[in-house]
């Protein structure tokens, strides 16, 4: 049987809150935080460790100790901007490695449907929004029917995807037991944009992966091999079908940029 060791900052009879924003460790023997947030773990680094599993450069931030993480309770998301905040700035600090930010959030007491997560992730990246420290950045436009919109937090552009248990198929955007979201700073493509020869052959290989290990075809919305799509947010939340849930972008900006 394996030991669980889960991290506990005690004094006294008394347990200290646990800080959330850590390196996620790939030992399966290595958890934190509540029950709900130990399965999560559990889930996750069986997902990413899966030989077949199509992002390599996922996997390599997990063994590497690139690859951060934190949670949040299922009514209290107070934690989030300033663990984001923090994470950017490590992050920025070494722009030559990949890291990533993965945040679980706590699930609700019943399952519920692809929407429900969907309206969660966008109230999540809201809620950043309005309690972001630092203005908008310039070379970023900060209305989200502009094409080349992104989204922004302390002053820097982040891709930002979700998974969720809703996703049965699309096992690439699957999370089994609750909403999971990833952000990585723009400058981890650094080398590898689309269009450029690495990034051509790296996008191939990871959708070649990909057609392996989803049970359903790519997402329209992901746009083709060497191009950029326009309207970056339809790829932040994928569904199991080949629709998207908005037509328009749900996010309400109120930062501009100085």
């Amino acid at each position: 049987m394996t030991t669980v060791s889960v991290e506990r900052a005690v004094e006294g009879s008394a347990e200290r809150p646990v800080e959330r924003l850590r390196i996620l460790n790939p030992d399966p023997g290595w958890s934190v935080g509540p029950a709900w947030l130990r399965e999560a773990l559990d889930h996750f680094r069986r997902d990413l460790l899966d030989p077949g599993y199509p992002c390599t450069f996922g996997r390599h931030a997990l063994r590497a100790g690139d690859m951060h993480m934190t949670w949040v309770d299922r009514d209290d998301l107070s934690t989030l901007p300033g663990d984001l905040a923090a994470f950017v700035d490590k992050a920025a600090t070494e722009p030559e490695r990949r890291q990533p930010l993965i945040v679980f959030v706590e699930p609700p007491a019943r399952p519920v449907t692809a929407r429900h997560h969907d309206r969660r992730f966008w109230e999540i990246l809201q809620y950043l929004h309005r309690h972001d420290d630092r203005p908008w950045p310039d070379d970023v436009p900060a209305d989200p029917k502009d094409p080349g919109w992104q989204f922004c937090f302390h002053g820097t552009s982040l891709f930002v995807f979700a998974l969720t248990p809703a996703n049965r198929l699309r096992r690439s955007r699957r999370h089994r037991t609750c909403l999971v979201l990833s952000f990585q700073p723009r400058w981890v493509f650094d080398g590898i944009g689309v269009g450029t020869p690495a990034g051509n052959v790296t996008r191939r290989r990871i959708r070649e992966r990909l057609d392996r290990w989803d049970m359903i075809g790519r997402h329209p919305s992901m746009g083709e091999l060497d191009e950029m799509s326009d309207d970056e947010w339809r790829q932040y939340f994928i569904t199991d079908d080949n629709t998207d849930l908005h037509d328009s972008c749900p996010f309400v900006p109120w930062l501009v940029p100085h």
